[in-house]
């Protein structure tokens, strides 16, 4: 399968830094309107509007070039301003979250079984702020990450040069992570991963259907539930409004062992397609994954 995506940083370095000094000098208000020509500036751009396109084309179906920029504008806006908050938690230390108490008692029960638990979720809503702010799991937490050498954009943690409030564990690894991420589950850890992103080899996806198409999504955190007995936790972190966001749990199932077939597993990773559909119903403007989803492999 050729990886479409890379994880680099589309702005430089340069800006980034000049971002992080309106939030420092102003605040998010002050950094919100750099936002809006910049952002223009690259929405205007063919090779940036050609990130988005499969995603506007099937969830908004616009039927003109105007219509087309519009949304987006709308999505970038909406991704640049999760990341600008990303920054302000670093920087300011405030962001308000969103949270039912019945989540939030699910979560702490979750974590009470000491089965650790798989958290997935998507590149959608404030995923990138959720990591460092989510204490609901009483429960170490391990995040699985690629992180690009061109990535320019700082975590929560480094704004304050602290020490990460998890454990990185990187699917560029030997074995995938695999021994890592077993190992983090079976010491009763929180787990937390894309489930809408494949690494590697095709023969690590499953196909399921997405806003009226065929995707691939990674098959190993059905197979580890399945291996652990630690059940999967679907929660998103929609963008709310300024330092705000919220935090959702979509569905909570258990995986049963099922023999090493990878097709036996396909009706779980279809839960978690279909619950990350439900999200884009209902905010259309907060799906971040800057490429064609929808691609044949």
């Amino acid at each position: 399968m050729t990886q479409s995506w890379t994880g680099a940083s589309l702005a430089s370095r340069f800006k980034h830094r000049f971002v992080y000094a309106l939030i420092f000098i102003g605040g998010r208000f002050l950094a919100y309107l750099f936002l809006y020509p910049l952002v223009l500036a690259y929405t205007l751009s063919p090779s940036i509007r050609r990130k988005s396109r499969a995603y506007i084309q099937r969830r908004f179906s616009p039927r003109s070039a105007w219509q087309f920029f519009k949304h987006a504008y709308r999505l970038n806006l909406t991704f640049a301003r999760t990341l600008t908050d990303r920054a302000a938690l670093g920087i300011l230390g405030r962001v308000d979250i969103v949270s039912s108490q019945e989540d939030r008692a699910l979560c702490q029960r979750l974590a009470d079984e000491h089965k650790g638990v798989i958290m997935l979720s998507g590149h959608c809503g404030c995923w990138q702020q959720a990591a460092a702010s989510i204490h609901f799991f009483n429960a170490p937490k391990y995040i699985v990450y690629y992180r690009n050498p061109k990535d320019n954009d700082k975590m929560v943690h480094e704004h304050r040069s602290a020490k990460a409030p998890f454990t990185f564990i990187n699917p560029a690894g030997p074995l995938g992570g695999v021994v890592e991420m077993m190992a983090a589950l079976r010491h009763g850890g929180v787990l937390c991963a894309m489930g809408d992103r494949t690494f590697g080899a095709a023969g690590n996806s499953l196909r399921a259907r997405f806003l009226g198409g065929s995707v691939a999504l990674p098959y190993s955190f059905y197979r580890l539930a399945a291996c652990t007995g630690a059940p999967v936790a679907v929660m998103f972190f929609p963008w709310l409004g300024e330092g705000r966001f919220g935090a959702e749990i979509a569905e909570v199932f258990t995986v049963p062992d099922l023999g090493p077939d990878k097709q036996n597993y396909a009706p779980y990773a279809q839960k978690f397609a279909d619950a990350l559909e439900a999200f884009c119903v209902k905010y259309p403007y907060q799906f971040f994954n800057y490429y064609n989803f929808w691609e044949t492999n």
